[in-house]
């Protein structure tokens, strides 16, 4: 009997100039209005930049201010991490891995850390995968069309549905349809899961939570990790929440190309 679900999201990073506690009151304000059932867990999938070490310090030095409380799980990849009102939230380890081709994969509950463009795509996805990490390939506009759109195919011809999922993130705007590659690929079985992907400008805290995915689970939860590992061979996600708006994703992505010219 299903009686517990999980609600996550899939895509979170966690930037120097954010404010952690504002990011997680977010993520539990949001995550919380997805909740269909009375007993549910909240999680966030880290997808750090190889530039940015929040789990790795919070590990190391586990302790938040306002109230907020860090307890480590049985899996060195998981924080547990406490509200002032006592709600938990699930802190998962994870990378955003930049392959030579320019695409991203996310190395998902996992410690894994490689330099950016140090893999092709189809080798970072091994590697993930051998390290034992769930590998996801992340969509972002126009990086699925021309060269790389051919690596995208050959991604998913090589890799099983249960070795490479999607990430799907609230960077695709409402108004742009499911890819058609994404579609496909879940034709043929193959997750999608569902992400903030924050910017790393002030405000985009706010975001953490407002798309996620949601997995009714009866099993056991000690193991966080290996509960998720299982739920997402075993059992049908549903996305939820929702992604960037018209003006929302005009304004980021402005935002976006402003900062690339200030750094050029």
């Amino acid at each position: 009997m299903i009686d517990s679900e999980w609600i996550i999201d899939g895509h979170v990073h966690i930037y120097p100039n954010f404010d952690p506690i504002r990011l997680f009151a977010a993520a539990q304000h949001n995550l919380l209005r997805h909740c269909t059932l009375e007993n549910y867990q909240m999680a966030l999938l880290l997808t750090e930049r190889a530039d940015c070490n929040f789990f790795s310090r919070l590990s190391v030095r586990p302790a938040l201010p306002g109230g907020w409380s860090v307890e480590p799980t049985a899996e060195k990849e998981v924080l547990r991490l406490i509200s002032p009102q006592g709600q938990p939230l699930l802190l998962f380890a994870g990378r955003q891995i930049v392959s030579k081709e320019g695409l991203e994969i996310c190395s998902l509950a996992s410690s894994f850390f490689v330099a950016d463009r140090q893999f092709a795509a189809a080798e970072a996805v091994q590697q993930i995968r051998e390290n034992g990490g769930l590998a996801a390939l992340n969509w972002a506009p126009g990086k699925w069309f021309g060269k790389r759109g051919k690596t995208v195919d050959q991604l998913f011809t090589a890799f099983s549905a249960a070795d490479l999922m999607i990430s799907d993130t609230t960077m695709r705007p409402i108004f742009w349809p499911t890819p058609y590659k994404m579609q496909q690929a879940q034709k043929k079985g193959r997750l999608v899961i569902a992400g903030s992907d924050p910017l790393p400008f002030f405000g985009e805290e706010s975001w953490v939570g407002r798309y996620a995915f949601c997995i009714k689970w009866p099993g056991q939860t000690e193991h966080p990790g290996a509960a998720l590992r299982e739920m997402l061979r075993s059992t049908e996600i549903k996305r939820v929440g929702r992604r960037s708006g018209i003006t929302e994703f005009a304004h980021r992505q402005i935002r976006i190309m402003r900062e690339k010219k200030e750094r050029s």
